[in-house]
């Protein structure tokens, strides 16, 4: 059973990154007999007894078929019909692929696809809501934690030359 709170739906949404590709659903979804195209970050309904990371975990699984961790809470969005509990998740496993409610809904006039969708290509796709603007300041700090690694693990590997080389210097 779904949360409501107030009439609203809540939802959890994890942003993820698989290297510099951001974790995606395309829909296509016919409204009105228009057929609307737009993208969302994986996520959904929060279950009862569920935490709202918990929750964006569990949809992202279920969504992609990819396994994350929750790094940070980011914001909490009231857009009119529900409230969304954004989260920044970080990737640990699984192959993209379309999974859950949304693969037993998959039809022509409602479509779902997951996809990678390159950081450079953000700002030339319809992202519904506050996404596209988490996404960016998300980005920013995993990159700023991958140089971070590098770093860390590239003084690591100095300072182990530099003692073998100060071991190898000593015996002569």
């Amino acid at each position: 059973m779904v949360k409501y709170e107030n009439g609203k739906r809540i939802v959890s949404r994890a942003i993820t990154f698989i290297d510099d590709n951001i974790l995606l659903i395309e829909r296509h979804r016919l409204e009105n007999g228009n057929m609307l195209h737009y993208y969302t970050i994986p996520g959904g309904g929060v279950e009862e007894n569920e935490s709202f990371r918990e929750a964006a975990i569990r949809e992202t699984m279920e969504e992609t078929c990819c396994e994350i961790e929750i790094i940070k809470d980011l914001e909490v969005e009231d857009y009119g019909s529900g409230i969304c509990h954004w989260f920044y998740g970080k990737y640990l496993s699984g192959t993209p692929t379309l999974g859950g409610e949304e693969k037993e809904r998959n039809n022509p006039n409602n479509h779902f696809k997951v996809v990678l969708i390159n950081i450079k290509d953000i700002d030339n796709i319809n992202i519904l809501g506050i996404g596209r603007r988490l996404i960016k300041e998300c980005y920013k700090e995993y990159k700023s934690q991958f140089w971070l690694t590098f770093f860390i693990f590239y003084d690591i590997i100095r300072l182990v030359l530099l003692r073998r080389r100060t071991k190898i210097c000593s015996h002569y």
